[in-house]
């Protein structure tokens, strides 16, 4: 399978998706209010995945028009589901882990084992952006958007 045309049906379908958040002024109701309004973070996180979505898009469309050749880490094997039972079991080990060690101390070690299954190597730079994305999230969501993540209970 061909990972370029899923790229592009994929950031076709987040682009959709995020600019009917961004455009429908009707999923107001019922959000967190914060200071800075309670559209701010998912319009936000919208612009980010359309940011993203069109990088990724762009690159693989062209690719698609140059007729590049396929180099393996772009062929997708869609021979056996072991990595989708594993990265299952990852997700319900963080759900069950989240309830006792928190979002600060679980989050770093799902997302380095979450690397791991995608083929991540590099130690230093997995670790360090786990732990710097994990506090980001948890003091931003606690400082600008009021809302708290679970903490430690043990």
């Amino acid at each position: 399978m061909d990972r370029r045309k899923i790229d592009i049906y994929l950031s076709t379908f987040l682009i959709v998706i995020s600019t009917i958040i961004l455009t429908n002024n009707n999923l107001v109701d019922g959000g967190a209010e914060s200071n800075l309004g309670s559209m701010f973070l998912p319009r936000f996180v919208a612009c980010l995945i359309i940011v993203f979505s069109l990088s990724i898009a762009v690159q693989s469309l062209m690719k698609l028009t140059k007729n590049v050749t396929l180099i393996e880490n772009e062929i997708i094997n869609t021979q056996g589901l072991s990595g989708v039972f594993i990265y299952i079991i990852i997700l319900t080990a963080y759900w069950f882990s989240m309830l006792h060690m928190g979002f600060l101390i679980s989050t770093p070690f799902i997302m380095i084992a979450v690397a791991i299954l995608l083929g991540g190597r590099q130690w230093v730079p997995i670790i360090t952006m786990s732990v710097i994305t994990s506090l980001i999230i948890f003091y931003g969501s606690k400082i600008f958007l009021r809302v708290y993540l679970p903490t430690w209970t043990l």
